[in-house]
């Protein structure tokens, strides 16, 4: 089917922006996308995720966002959680993404990566784009090849973020929130300070807990 999907990345990872894409694949185009090797990016490299993004671009329209960690953290404060931020950020990608379509009317279905029932989407979405034709789907990235697209561009965007900040701060940023995160974390903030790790991080994560923690013992 003529198909938006949409996807984001970097929701888990305690480090780094979310970024939220969503792409239209008309028909005619999905074999020439699986010829390249699209597919569900969990299953992909990082420089496959890169080289496929940048031929991706060229082939079919498509609608990105980076949401910042202030712009992020911002929202959380004032009372978002993360299925609102999804849902919104989702819907207009989608909204976008329409927008570029040579051939509005040919659009048959929009697929999301299922994050949320359809009551809650409507709720922090109060008019959704084109409703009827919404599905989510979970593991949707293996089964719609407009969803897979949308998940590497997300993907590439994400890992394009993190290798800026590696070279700004000199060192390897660790993905995930983890153990090996807390620690690093706790180690740059006790150089550059909690409101520096805050400005590059996700703070409502139980890491920023952690990470005070390790601080609070090191000077106990």
């Amino acid at each position: 089917m003529n198909t938006i999907g949409s996807d984001e990345a970097g929701v888990g990872d305690y480090f780094g922006p979310m970024t939220v894409c969503a792409a239209y694949v008309p028909k005619e185009k999905i074999a020439l996308l699986k010829e390249l090797g699209v597919k569900d990016s969990k299953n992909l490299s990082n420089s496959t995720v890169d080289k496929l993004a940048r031929e991706i671009i060229h082939i079919v329209p498509y609608s990105l966002v980076v949401l910042d960690n202030p712009s992020y953290n911002k929202k959380i404060d004032e009372g978002w959680n993360i299925v609102k931020l999804k849902a919104v950020l989702h819907d207009h990608c989608i909204r976008k993404t329409f927008e570029k379509m040579e051939q509005p009317d040919d659009l048959e279905a929009i697929v999301i990566d299922q994050f949320t029932t359809e009551k809650a989407y409507r709720k922090y979405v109060p008019d959704p784009f084109m409703l009827n034709l919404v599905h989510q789907e979970t593991k949707a990235e293996s089964k719609s090849i407009a969803v897979a697209c949308a998940s590497i561009l997300a993907r590439s965007r994400y890992l394009e973020q993190m290798s800026n900040l590696n070279r700004s701060l000199k060192q390897e940023v660790p993905r995930g929130a983890s153990k090996k995160t807390d620690l690093f974390a706790a180690k740059l903030a006790e150089r550059q300070g909690m409101d520096f790790v805050d400005s590059i991080s996700k703070k409502h994560f139980k890491s920023r807990d952690k990470v005070k923690e390790l601080l609070n013992k090191k000077y106990d």
